[in-house]
This record gives C-alpha cells, structure tokens and sequence, in this order.
C-alpha cells in the first residue's frame, strides 16, 4: 500500500470517501468530515448539508468532543445510533475516527441520514439512542454540554458543596468538554468558580481517576 503524504489536506485524503457514500445514499443521507485540530469551526466538508442545517465551518458536535475524550481507548466507530435534529427529524446516524499515521485522531468522517416515516422500518433492537446536538455556532456547544452536566445539581442560588464542584468537573471531563477553546471561562462563569480553580479541579479529578492523591 502506497504511503500517504504527510501534510496532504484532510479534505484531499478523505473527500472522495465523504463524495461515495453521499453518492450511494442519496439527498437524505448527511456526509460530514471534520478536521479536530479546530473543533470551533471543524467540518471542512459537508454533503447534503440540509439535513441538520449546517454547512462548512460549523464546530464539533457534543458527540464528537466525547470521541476525542476517548481516544486512548481506540474507538474506531460509535456504531449505529440514532439522534434528532434541532427541527426534529429523525436520524440514524454511525461516526468513524479518521487517524493519522501515529494512531492520533486528525478526523471524524460522520454519517447522519433522515430516516423520516420510514423510522418504523429500521431494527431499533441494537441501536442506542443518543442525544446529540447539531448547533451552528461553537459557543452554543459548550454551553449545552456544561446545561446537561449541571441539569438537576446547580440550586437557584448556585450553591454548591466543593465536592458537587468536583462531580461537575469530572463529569464534564468525561464529556470532553475540555477540549474545547473557553469552555474553562464558561464553567467558570456558570459554576461560580474562579478559572484557577477550574484547572484545580480538573488536575484532582485526573489524578483521582489515575489512582494519584490530590
């Protein structure tokens, strides 16, 4: 096999995959391929683009943040999910983690197709039902993911105990939230939490999880 060019584009290495399979399936198939190394603005390439809205430039999905946060496990595919659209349509969706020659993550080549009334004709036995979020703008995705995080702890008075801080922060970890640009400013701000603390506690809840004493 014919080694690949280090530094050729992404979109020039994975394009004509993203063109074949929106070739095969048709208008209601969404092909996106994103480039992580800019998760703000990561898709480079989008076929079909009508069925979550987006177009190129758009940032990683929520979905995908969690991927990245994975990595190390070498997921190679979610496997077939099935999520919906911020207009409610139905999707059926699978991702794929695009490597590079170092086992790192450069992409994730993403399938979303609008199943629409022919739902009831899918097997649902084995497919998981995830809730993932299409936004258009970068800030929107943080914000969602540090919402659902919080939903049901944060009191009206945003009082909480250092170790609910600490949940928190390992469960938005958890998500790959911090991968993302700012959303340490955005913790902090909702949260209440000084932005060195946040790093605080995102070095114990890593060093929990590695077995290492704070």
């Amino acid at each position: 096999m014919t080694k690949k060019p280090e530094g050729m584009d992404l979109k020039e290495r994975w394009g004509p995959i993203v063109d074949c399979i929106a070739d095969l399936l048709g208008p209601n198939a969404e092909v996106v391929l994103h480039d992580v190394r800019h998760t703000d603005h990561s898709i480079v390439m989008i076929r079909n683009g009508s069925v979550t809205g987006r177009t190129v430039g758009a940032p990683l999905t929520d979905l995908g943040f969690f991927m990245l946060r994975e990595s190390e496990r070498k997921i190679q595919t979610l496997g077939v999910y099935h999520s919906r659209s911020s207009s409610g349509k139905q999707l059926k969706c699978n991702a794929a983690n695009l490597r590079d020659e170092k086992g790192n993550i450069e992409g994730i080549l993403c399938i979303n197709i609008d199943v629409g009334t022919q739902e009831k004709n899918y097997n649902r036995t084995n497919d998981g039902q995830v809730t993932e979020h299409y936004w258009t703008k970068p800030a929107k995705v943080i914000e969602n993911m540090v919402s659902d995080a919080c939903q049901g702890t944060l009191r009206a008075n945003g009082d909480l105990s250092r170790e609910q801080k600490l949940e928190l922060i390992q469960a938005l970890d958890a998500r790959g939230v911090f991968l993302a640009r700012n959303a340490v400013k955005n913790v902090s701000a909702t949260l209440n939490i000084a932005i060195p603390t946040v790093y605080k506690y995102i070095r114990m809840v890593r060093n929990r999880g590695a077995g290492i004493g704070s």
